[in-house]
């Protein structure tokens, strides 16, 4: 398996210089997620500022991104967007930022799995160990140089679904788990960073800071060896 052009970020230097400076600029991948309608930057979150910053140089580079959760639209669905959500929204930004890159996703319904140019999306259940096997095998011989898990934001959905899909991630490619809010949840994160360390040159727990969001806008982010 190939090393990721992603090896050559030192996580822990990238993080620690970026966090300690407002996150208030506007990136290119703000003003793209923002037009796709993904929530990652305003009005609640500003990961895309990080984000811009880790992976701009890499932009042209022909990565492979997983994303799970398309973002469910329907009243009522775990993690649902609400009515005025847009399926796929991360998935197309990340597309239009990356205009090299295969995009995959995957998603508990349904319903909004779709196919377009460069993005393929799959069913699965990030609670259920055999579920996630299942996703990996229809995915093929699939290995990503980045993994997002913005699917059910539970701690407990968010350990399983790191600990059968790890081993997809590329050496020195990003995983990412973004919404991580509650006392319950972090603590349980917290032990995941503990196991994401033994195989990761860096693992850590990061809260973002943001002018109005003060409870989930914080990410789980490793490294792997």
């Amino acid at each position: 398996m190939h090393v990721t052009p992603l090896a050559h970020i030192d996580l822990e230097r990238e993080l620690d210089y970026r966090l300690a400076r407002p996150l208030s600029a506007e990136t290119d991948l703000c003003r793209i997620m923002s037009a796709c309608g993904s929530d990652k930057a305003r009005p609640f979150h500003n990961y895309t500022v990080l984000y811009d910053w880790l992976f701009s140089r890499f932009r042209l580079e022909p990565l492979s991104l997983f994303e799970l959760g398309l973002g469910t639209n329907k009243p009522g669905a775990p993690s649902s967007m609400g009515e005025n959500g847009k399926p796929g929204a991360s998935l197309r930004g990340w597309r239009e930022y990356f205009p090299r890159a295969e995009i995959v996703g995957a998603d508990i319904d349904r319903d909004i799995l779709f196919e377009e140019e460069r993005i393929r999306t799959y069913w699965t259940d990030q609670r259920d160990p055999r579920a996630i096997r299942a996703l990996w095998e229809i995915a093929g011989n699939a290995f990503f140089d980045i993994i997002i898990d913005d699917g059910l934001h539970e701690a407990p959905a968010n350990g399983c679904f790191f600990l059968e899909s790890f081993g997809r991630l590329k050496p020195g490619g990003i995983y990412i788990i973004e919404d991580i809010g509650g006392e319950a949840n972090v603590a349980l994160i917290d032990c995941l960073v503990r196991i994401a360390s033994c195989a990761s040159t860096h693992a850590s727990f990061r809260r973002l800071d943001h002018p109005v969001n003060g409870g989930d806008n914080a990410i789980f982010i490793c490294q792997k060896a």
